[in-house]
C-alpha cells in the first residue's frame, strides 16, 4: 500500500472539510471583538443645544438644551419633559450619531460659507468609546433648503429631534431639586438686546411684590439677575414664582422694595448643570 497517497488523501479531506465548515458559517478563527458599549451612566452621551440668535438676554440665560440623553437612558427635553431609552435604543442612537459625526462630509466647511443675521447656532455632542464628538453650525435649520451643510449633520440633528418629539409626547414632567431663577429690569418690555420679554397676559399681569422668600441676586453689568437655588430656596421659587413653561417670554412683573420693577421666571436645572 502507498502510505504517501493515503496521507495526501487525509490532508485533502481535512482541507475540504474546513472549506465546507467555513461555507456553513463556522469561523475558522476567533473574530476580533468590537468595542463594548459602556457609556458613563451619570453623564450625557448625546446633547442637542441652540445658542445665540435673536433672543433676549434673559431668555437666553434661562434657555435649556433642547435634549440631553444620559448614559443610563434618561432623556430630558427642554428641562421640562423626561422619558427613558432602553439599552438597544441608547446604543443605536449613540452609534448612529457617532457615525454621522465621523463621516468625512461632516468635517468639511460649508460651501459656500453663508450666514443669516441673528440665526441660532446648533450644537450637537455625542459620547463615543474613542472620545467625544461635536459639531456646531450657525443657521443649520434656516439654511437647510440651500444645502449649505452636509446631509450627515442634518441626519444627526433629525435623530435627536425624533427622540425629542417622543420624549415631549410622553408628557412625563421633569422635576428636580435645583432651579435657575432669572430676572431682568422691566424697561419697555425689553430684556437686554433681542426679542422682548412680554408681560404675562393672564390675571397675573398685575405687578406683584417680589416674594420675600425667594433670593434675588444683584444685577450684572447688563442688568441681568441670575441665580441657581437648591433645597428650601429652590422650593420657595417653584412655589412663589410663575414658570415660563412654553419659553415664549411671558414673564410676570414684580416690584422690589426699593421700587425696582423686574420680570422673572425659572426652570429646573439638569443633573449636570
Amino acid at each position: 500500500m502507498d502510505h504517501r497517497l493515503t496521507r495526501r488523501g487525509l490532508l485533502a479531506g481535512f482541507f475540504a472539510a474546513a472549506t465546507l465548515s467555513a461555507c456553513d458559517g463556522t469561523p475558522l478563527v476567533t473574530p476580533t471583538p468590537t468595542n463594548s458599549f459602556n457609556p458613563p451612566q451619570d453623564q450625557p452621551i448625546a446633547t442637542w443645544e441652540l445658542t445665540g440668535g435673536f433672543t433676549a438676554a434673559g431668555i437666553a440665560a434661562l434657555r435649556p438644551p433642547r435634549l440631553v440623553v444620559y448614559g443610563d437612558g434618561d432623556a430630558i427635553a427642554d428641562a421640562t419633559y423626561r422619558s427613558r431609552l432602553d439599552p438597544d435604543q441608547l446604543r443605536t442612537l449613540a452609534g448612529s450619531l457617532a457615525d454621522d459625526l465621523r463621516a468625512g462630509a461632516a468635517q468639511k466647511k460649508p460651501t459656500p460659507t453663508m450666514t443669516i443675521a441673528d440665526a441660532p447656532v446648533t450644537k450637537v455632542s455625542v459620547w463615543s468609546p474613542a472620545g467625544p464628538l461635536t459639531f456646531t453650525a450657525e443657521g443649520l435649520d434656516e439654511l437647510r433648503s440651500d444645502h449649505v451643510y452636509a446631509d450627515v449633520l442634518y441626519d444627526a440633528r433629525d435623530r435627536l429631534a425624533a427622540v425629542h418629539k417622543t420624549v415631549s409626547a410622553t408628557a412625563q414632567p421633569y422635576l428636580a431639586t435645583r432651579v435657575r431663577v432669572v430676572a431682568v429690569a422691566a424697561l419697555e418690555g425689553q430684556a437686554g438686546t433681542g426679542s422682548p420679554i412680554v408681560p404675562d397676559p393672564g390675571p397675573s399681569a398685575t405687578v406683584k411684590p417680589w416674594p420675600t422668600g425667594v433670593t434675588l441676586p444683584s444685577p450684572d453689568a447688563e442688568g441681568l439677575r441670575r441665580t441657581d437655588l437648591d433645597g428650601d430656596a429652590a422650593r420657595a421659587a417653584v412655589r412663589m414664582l410663575t414658570r415660563d413653561l412654553d419659553q415664549r417670554g411671558a414673564w410676570p412683573t414684580y416690584h422690589m422694595a426699593d421700587g425696582t420693577v423686574v420680570r422673572a421666571s425659572w426652570r429646573y436645572l439638569l443633573p449636570t448643570e
